[in-house]
């Protein structure tokens, strides 16, 4: 099965590639919380947060997964 996969954050930069390399950045950090995902198949869209408890970041943790709204 095919899934679009997009992670969301806002960010106050100069520029579009500034703002690129920021999230790349925040997503590459091993101690980033960035762990909250929205996954479509196409269909429907569920929000996955890899780590609802705040306890590891590396996304380890229980997920949660519930319709996107």
């Amino acid at each position: 099965m095919e899934y679009t996969v997009t992670w969301k954050i806002e960010l106050d930069v100069h520029d579009p590639v500034e703002a690129a390399r920021k999230a790349l950045a925040i997503q590459r950090n091993p101690g980033s919380w960035a762990t909250v995902f929205t996954i479509h198949d196409g269909v429907q869209a569920v929000t996955v947060d890899l780590d609802p408890e705040h306890l590891d970041p590396s996304g380890g943790g229980e997920p949660k997964v519930a319709l996107a709204a």
